[in-house]
């Protein structure tokens, strides 16, 4: 499948999927629902039965930004080459409820659709987790390809970064601080 088409595909979400709906204790939020609805689209099946889907978790335990995350992963399945392939849904399954929870510890999912690298990374990590390699590429381009865009290889490399900027205002303060005190002790022999 071609990144870019992709891309564009999930540039084009509909804002419904991104806006919050008012929902009553109890009822099926609309996330389960286009979850559910995108897995009947990949089968090619609308008369299967929830029961045949793998378990989704708790819904009401899922944080908001994931859950918008995961509606846009919905969109993005909505793309016509991913219809009709049930072997998918296992793969598109990890990919919405454990892919997408650690990158929306670190992703507004705004930024899944309106940063370019986050919408690349978004489309990439999809097709990776789908087994599919992008059109043109080997395998290992489109790993490297991927690499350069991982927020979470990107954020640790940001810990690590402040971590040491620490280390170095820790060894200039102590620098001066001992500077200070042979200031102090020259002073006190004279």
């Amino acid at each position: 499948m071609d990144v870019f088409n992709l891309m564009y595909h999930l540039k084009c979400c509909p804002e419904p999927l991104l806006q919050r709906f008012g929902i009553n204790h109890g009822e099926i939020l609309p996330t389960e629902i286009f979850v559910k609805d995108m897995f009947r689209k990949i089968l090619g099946d609308f008369n299967v039965a929830d029961s045949e889907f793998p378990p989704l978790p708790s819904i009401q335990q899922i944080d908001e930004n994931h859950l918008f995350s995961i509606q846009i992963g919905c969109w993005l399945f909505s793309y016509p080459k991913f219809n009709q392939n049930p072997t998918l849904i296992p793969k598109i399954h990890e990919f919405l409820y454990f892919d997408l929870a650690k990158l929306s510890e670190f992703v507004k999912y705004r930024n899944w659709i309106e940063d370019d690298d986050r919408t690349e990374e978004f489309v990439r990590l999809a097709l990776k987790r789908c087994d599919i390699l992008p059109t043109g590429e080997t395998a290992k381009v489109a790993a490297n390809r991927l690499e350069a865009l991982d927020t979470i290889k990107r954020q640790k490399v940001l810990n690590e970064t402040n971590e040491s900027i620490e280390r170095i205002k820790d060894i200039r303060k102590a620098m001066a601080e001992k500077k200070a005190r042979e200031a102090a002790n020259v002073y006190g022999r004279e």
